[in-house]
């Protein structure tokens, strides 16, 4: 019976299928749970039906009012991803309007993904971006002052579209609010009932973009979740005392807080799951170091918990966005219940999820129209699950489920059980790898945790999982099904404040840091007490230090105990720093360390609540009649018969189970083994262990043939590897260029150099075949030599390390990485000399040179090599984490080699690369056509006035293979815009060497694509950028449907050095982006990248480490090419130098542009212009600087305005919508002048379109003289060569530069043949 002096608490978890609820007597530890069906439309009224339905369980449950309710919510979540949020308004800083169009310009995915990728709408969109006058340097000093009056006038352009909600995000406002204050001051005036979330109160934190979109977000979120939240409060009205939410970070948040504060609790739902395991497994078993698995229907969290405290990461992932809040460290993967299996007609491999079958028609089994297998028809097939669900109310349809996994099993050629148990162990394998993201690759052991599943899939797989991940015990706790709820019942309030605070920790002062923590523990006090209701004496603290070396992006975070701290001092926290970062990465470094940011967080104290002990059985062995029926199970292609399913909730404390076994209850069911056993613990947790019996007979026995699952184990085991290759990079190196623009390349190789993943790899055989000194275990070689590795890397920035990989002295694989170095010496700051003539001017070549012999470095030789770069600590750390990045990938290949012995390990590489010889020669036969097809393309000049040169590829299919014939191409340049092209196909096209016989690739030596030693190639990023476009005019021809604009066009570089006045050495070296050519598929994104996985340096940070200031960083309207899909808008970025320095810059497009395809017209092209501000202030003198150009001194004051080109347009720009071309007149992506261009007429004033003039303008257009000319032509380059020349000096203010033909060319290709016949071909001499 309910007493009515007993205090309960109920945890409520919404879910998109269910809500689940658990009630929990506070005195006794008494629980009682309920899952009812969620309401999407009002999540309130399940929370609501399902609270009465649980406390109608209890005796007098309608006259109680609950202490508390704890919900976790996917309301913010479902409002982004659903993009049913508010419309938000944003201010920005004047000349950032376009910061979350460019969204740091990173087009996620591979290579070629920038064709099919569809960029996201921003949450606030451009028609309602305001930029705010004013400028705040990164040290908090204002530049120029706020001008209200003109800030008021700018809003009003908003004000008329009536925004829900406002975010002001202004640059540099974390190191001062004062701008943001001022500005939500006069939106609240002009405003007073739209919220506003200002940047520097919801994460005062370094990094523009992310701090705009993460408080974007909260305002998008922001009135959505009030509204509920207030919906819910009245509807608790003396129902309960208080409403909690959980947030991303497992702590509960008040209302108050929670309604301001949104983004805190987005990912709310993953961290109940964690929370309860916390309660039910860390506050009650001896088990403090466990790993988390929640498995529902489409997907499976996985996090840490490590001596009881959830691992936590600053940052937090819904949809397309990533916000910057703290939120459990969950990792998630496509496999679920309703991953549907599938086996690709290409390469004939088992493929399961990430596409789900869903809740309709979900899996076969579930008898509701389902057709396709799943990885749950694979689980009713195999018999780990029960005939009837859910308490007996619902029945598998058995037959149905067969069905489907045969189909999967005839593609495969293997029976049904095979295909059955294959499903599982490629779903599982996923799993695993998501697994290993939580534990191995943050640097810790799997064997020193336990597994705990959950959620209503898990427990079928955790038996598995265990056994791969070597985890045990497996723990299952009580109702897995509902464990969200209980974590959310059990949690505490929190709260947490932080602060940006970069200083060197050398020259940091103990006493500063002391006194930042004390403000931000007074203000998470307050916080706590005044809006949480938790007393000061009822809270706990934590401090927190964000950390990295010098040069580093990452923030590696460490928690601070104070008193040690008071003691130790600031060596204490160095030593917390590297030990984390050498746990993570492996090594330490010289480098200095450097503070980033400091954070209190406050928690409420915890009280241990009791949970419900289980009666103790007598005997460790289960009677019978607690079995509730029996099955037969498959396992390993045997069948056991007569095998026990046992009613979970009749085991008592003591009873222990033998495999193979089920262990079902009202909401999952556990399966437990051959070889293995459950105990059932106190709180009725239960603990899988291997049997004594499979303990005495874990010898390793050889498996001696190959089936076609592990095939794809091993697949993706290897992609997993690479990831971890490119996670270490990219997160640890200093250079700006792998750190951000992620220019570095690995490769896995077997022991003949065939490369079975990753990028450029058949160098490794040339290697081999030339190498005349040993390869023994732990030597590590190092070149930056292009010709001594056939292109694999392109020039001298490039460092590759490649490691020998051997078990009991068996080379059983190759692993090789590159990165591209900020420096390497040579003649120009930044080793990209555009003047260079030979390599010797490019800087310190490096052959194939062994630098470690068995594992022993060859310091000196290293020692030669740094004293030739100017930032040789850079160097230092780039080479640790290039070989960093190979050992830790030759582990993951010694771990498959001992996982599946030596006969699976080499058959499986075999089998890998005859596949993908198979799926390649498919795809020539049914997708390349007989017909011949030729391209050519150029790179406007060589940085010396001469130019343009030509590229040009013929590409023929002659009985399944494919050739690409260089022939035509241009000599090579007596400059550095050679590029040696590697003949190797990029691995986000081919997986790996196995197709190599199939494609024949022809480059006539001493070409620009072959040139011959000691030929100059450090500007070969131009060539590099336009054969992507000659490749895509290549193959489009063929295909015109899937044909694509120019714009690939280049990768423009920036280089600014010299010393500041204080005598330190400053470099910079910057990538910046352009427009994406138009596609099939529509517009090309404004101001971004096509390499892959490259994204811009955020500017702050450059402010931070550099004299220089960045003005306006925005996209240049018009300068997209027209056509029926847009091209991308170029990038315009202003550079204000703060120190004289020297500048160089490499570019290109400046005199040719971006051809449009299909009707479509060219992109604009790109210029760079000098404003010499120190020079004259009033009036400062325009200097136009070349494209290729070094050496160019810069003053203090100084501007560089620099503009990059435009993306070609796709497709009649007169057949693009009317309405299209005035919104994008709106957003300030085309002008009013510009929309002609598309033949629509905008009114100046209102921006709305003048039909009549629309019309009429689009007639005469198209009766234009010379229009079906243009129409019919598939490429539009904007005019012929010469006619482009003609007009060069007027259009750009540059010279048009001179032919190669016409100036003497000296070299040593000058002797070969076809060289002599092409100075023939243009009237020259032999």
């Amino acid at each position: 019976m309910a007493s009515s002096s007993a205090s309960y608490r109920l945890g409520v978890d919404v879910g998109g299928t269910f809500t689940d609820l658990l009630l929990l007597r506070e005195d006794t530890g008494a629980t009682w749970r309920a899952k009812v069906p969620s309401t999407p439309e009002d999540q309130s009224l399940g929370v609501i039906y399902g609270k009465d339905q649980i406390l109608s369980n209890i005796p007098n449950g309608a006259d109680i009012t609950l202490h508390v309710v704890n919900h976790g919510t996917t309301v913010a979540t479902n409002a982004i991803l659903e993009q049913k949020g508010a419309k938000v308004a944003l201010v920005v800083t004047e000349g950032y309007k376009d910061i979350l169009q460019t969204r740091r310009s990173q087009v996620p995915g591979g290579l070629a993904s920038w064709i099919i990728w569809k960029k996201p709408e921003p949450l606030a969109p451009l028609e309602l971006t305001a930029e705010a006058p004013g400028r705040l340097a990164t040290d908090g000093t204002e530049v120029r002052e706020f001008d209200e009056k003109i800030f008021a006038e700018r809003l009003q352009a908003i004000i008329r579209q009536n925004p829900d909600a406002i975010t002001i995000s202004l640059i540099n406002s974390f190191a001062n609010p004062a701008h943001e204050q001022k500005a939500r001051q006069i939106v609240s005036n002009l405003l007073p009932n739209v919220p506003i979330s200002i940047s520097s109160e919801i994460l005062p934190e370094l990094m523009e973009y992310e701090r705009t979109i993460t408080t974007v977000v909260n305002s998008y979120v922001e009135p959505r979740v009030s509204l509920y939240l207030d919906n819910l409060l009245k509807s608790l009205e003396g129902k309960s005392k208080h409403l909690r939410i959980l947030r991303s970070d497992g702590g509960l948040s008040s209302v108050s807080l929670a309604s301001r504060f949104p983004v805190t609790w987005v990912l709310s739902g993953p961290a109940g799951g964690v929370s309860g395991v916390v309660s039910v497994v860390v506050d009650q078993t001896e088990f403090k170091n466990l790993i988390t698995l929640d498995m529902g229907g489409t997907s499976t969290d996985v996090a840490l918990i490590e001596n009881g405290v959830p691992r936590i990461r600053r940052e937090t992932k819904v949809g397309d966005l990533v916000v910057k809040a703290p939120s459990v460290d969950v990792r998630t993967v496509g496999a679920g219940g309703g991953s549907i299996a599938r086996v690709p007609e290409v390469t004939k491999a088992l493929r399961v999820g990430p596409e789900s079958a869903g809740a309709v028609p979900g899996p076969a089994c579930y008898g509701k129209g389902g057709s396709t297998a799943t990885v749950t028809d694979a689980n009713a097939v195999l018999g780990y699950l029960p005939k009837y669900l859910l308490g007996g109310s619902f029945e598998l349809d058995l037959d149905a489920a067969k069905k489907a996994i045969q189909q999967v099993a005839d593609d495969l050629g293997v029976n049904l059980y095979e295909a059955a148990e294959g499903i599982l162990k490629v779903s599982n394998e996923t799993i695993y790898g998501a697994l290993r993201l939580v534990s191995v690759e943050q640097g810790y052991d799997p064997r020193d945790f336990s597994l705990v599943a959950f959620g209503g899939a898990g427990p079928l797989h955790a038996n598995s999982l265990g056994k791969l991940f070597h985890a045990f015990p497996v723990i299952i706790p009580p109702s897995p099904g509902v464990l969200c709820a209980f974590g959310d019942a059990t949690t505490l309030l929190r709260h947490e404040v932080g602060r940006t605070f970069i200083r060197i920790l050398r020259q940091t002062d103990t006493g500063d840091v002391l006194q930042a923590f004390d403000g931000l523990l007074e203000n998470a006090k307050k916080v706590m007490c005044e809006e949480q209701g938790v007393s000061e004496k009822s809270q706990v603290h934590v401090y927190q230090a964000d950390l990295r070396y010098s040069g580093q992006a990452i923030n590696v975070p460490v928690d601070v105990k104070l008193d040690v701290f008071k003691k130790d001092g600031l060596p204490y926290l160095k030593e917390l720093f590297e030990a984390e970062h050498e746990k993570l990465f492996t090594y330490r470094l010289s480098s200095d360390v450097e503070f980033t940011n400091l954070r209190v967080i406050a928690e409420e104290m915890k009280n241990d609540l009791p949970i419900k002990k289980l009666e103790s059985a007598e005997s460790s062995e289960p009677p019978t009649s607690m079995v509730s029926s029996r099955t037969t199970l498959v396992f390993e292609g045997r069948e056991h018969g007569n095998c026990p399913i046992w009613d979970r909730s009749s085991l008592k404390h003591g009873h222990t189970v033998h495999g193979p076994c089920i262990l079902s209850e009202m909401d999952s069911n556990t399966v437990i083994l051959p070889g293995y056993k459950a105990d059932i613990d106190a709180i009725g947790n239960i603990l899988i262990w291997e049997s004594e019996e499979k303990l005495q007979s874990n010898i390793l026995v050889e498996k001696q043939e190959l089936d076609i699952v592990t095939v794809d184990i091993f697949e993706n085991a290897l992609r997993n590897a690479r990831n971890e290759m490119d996670t270490l990079m990219t997160r640890t190196t200093m250079s700006p260029a792998i750190r951000e623009q992620q220019d570095e390349f690995n490769v896995i190789a077997e022991p003949t150099g065939k490369m079975i993943v990753g990028q450029f790899g058949s160098f490794i055989p040339g290697f081999i075949e030339v190498w005349e000194g040993t390869i023994e275990p732990g030597d590590i070689f190092l070149t930056n030599d292009p010709y001594s590795v056939a292109g694999a890397i392109s020039h001298h920035n490039d460092w590759l390390i490649l490691m020998p990989i051997f078990v009991d002295e068996k080379l059983i694989a190759w692993t090789a990485n590159f990165g591209h170095m900020t420096d390497v010496g040579g003649s120009v700051p930044g080793s990209l000399p555009c003047a260079a003539s030979s390599v010797f001017e490019e800087g310190i070549q490096i052959p194939v040179t062994k630098v470690a012999s068995r594992g022993v470095w060859n310091k000196d030789l290293l020692e030669v090599i740094y004293r030739n770069v100017r930032i040789p600590e850079w160097n230092r750390c780039d080479v640790q984490a290039l070989v960093a990045a190979c050992n830790l990938a030759g582990k993951r290949m010694i771990e498959l080699y001992t996982r599946f012995g030596d006969y699976v390990y080499f058959a499986a590489i075999d089998e890998l690369l005859d596949r993908n010889r198979k799926a390649i020669s498919s795809i020539f036969k049914t997708a390349i056509p007989e017909e011949p097809a030729y391209f050519e393309d150029w790179i406007d000049d060589d940085g010396q006035g001469v130019g343009p040169w030509k590229i040009a590829c013929t590409m023929t299919k002659t009985e399944g293979r494919l050739k690409f014939d260089f022939s035509g191409t241009d000599p090579q340049s007596p400059s550095s815009i050679n590029f040696y092209l590697s003949i190797n196909i990029d691995s986000n096209v081919v997986a790996n060497d196995g197709f190599h016989d199939l494609v024949d690739v022809y480059i006539p030596e001493g070409t620009l694509l072959r040139p011959i030693r000691p030929a100059a190639l450090s500007c070969r990023t131009h060539f590099l950028g336009r054969l992507m476009d000659l490749l895509s005019g290549l193959l489009g021809q063929k295909a015109p449907e899937f044909m694509t604009a120019a714009g690939f066009s280049d990768s423009p570089h920036l280089m600014y050095s010299g010393y500041r006045k204080d005598g330190s050495w400053y470099q910079l070296y910057y990538i910046g982006f352009g427009g994406i050519p138009a596609r099939p598929i529509g517009d090309g994104p404004d101001g971004h990248c096509l390499w892959p996985a490259m994204k811009s340096v955020p500017n702050e940070f450059l402010e931070l480490y550099y004299p220089l200031r960045i003005e306006v960083y925005t996209t240049v309207a018009d300068s997209g090419g027209p056509g029926l899909y847009r091209g991308g808008n170029a990038q315009v970025i202003h550079w204000r130098f703060l120190e004289e320095g020297e500048v160089s810059i490499h570019d290109d497009r400046w005199l040719s542009k971006p051809w449009g395809v299909l009707g479509g017209e060219p992109g604009a092209r790109s210029s760079k212009v000098i404003v010499r501000h120190s020079q004259n202030a009033e009036d400062p003198p325009r200097e136009v600087v070349g494209s290729k150009q070094d050496h160019i001194k810069v003053s203090e004051g100084d501007v560089l305005e620099w503009i990059t080109w435009g993306g070609g347009g796709w497709g009649d720009a007169l057949t693009r919508d009317p309405e299209v071309v005035a919104l994008e007149v709106r957003r300030r992506l085309v002008s009013v002048e510009g929309a002609r261009r598309y033949g629509v007429v905008i009114h100046p004033k209102t921006f709305s379109i003048d039909e009549a003039g629309t019309k009429k303008l689009r007639e005469e257009m198209k009766a234009a003289p010379h229009r079906e000319d243009v129409k019919s032509q598939v490429f539009n380059r904007g005019g012929s060569w010469a006619e482009l020349k003609a007009k060069c000096l007027e259009e750009t203010g540059v010279p048009a530069p001179k032919a190669p033909w016409e100036v003497r060319l000296r070299g040593p290709m000058t002797q070969l043949e076809w060289f002599k016949e092409w100075k023939k071909g243009h009237g020259m001499e032999a």
